[in-house]
């Protein structure tokens, strides 16, 4: 059951960067001297400078980071796999950008930074079938 709530939390969690990243973008193979991807991750940086109270550095390395992590997903959505395996590596990419983001943060701010997710992620699931 937990295995699930997380599967759901990742996945629901890579959908809102994808889609966010998406809306932002012009061209898939253009590289990070986009200045609608570097703008959108200003922004992303903004919302989490007012949870987290980031040091300057951390802003600035979180920034390069969302940058970084939304070409990726940009370019494997123009990769020919299938949905499945879209997905799948969708959610390595997210698991992989939380943990690279834990080594700028602090344990504390970590920590708020995961509720935020998981609350954001909840919000914006689809509800669940419960069988009945």
């Amino acid at each position: 059951m937990k295995h699930i709530k997380i599967l759901r939390l990742v996945l629901s969690l890579s959908f809102i960067v994808i889609f966010s990243s998406l809306a932002t973008a012009q061209d898939l193979t253009q590289n990070s001297n986009n200045p609608q991807l570097e703008m959108a991750a200003k922004e992303r940086v903004q919302k989490w400078e007012r949870e987290l109270s980031l040091r300057a550095k951390q802003a600035l390395l979180m920034e390069k980071k969302f940058v970084e992590f939304d070409i990726k997903r940009k370019k494997l959505w123009k990769d020919n796999i299938s949905e499945e395996e879209r997905l799948d590596r969708l959610k390595n990419l997210k698991i992989l950008e939380t943990r690279e983001v834990r080594d700028i943060l602090t344990k504390p701010q970590f920590d708020r930074y995961l509720l935020v997710l998981e609350e954001e992620a909840e919000s914006t699931a689809p509800p669940q079938d419960d069988g009945k």
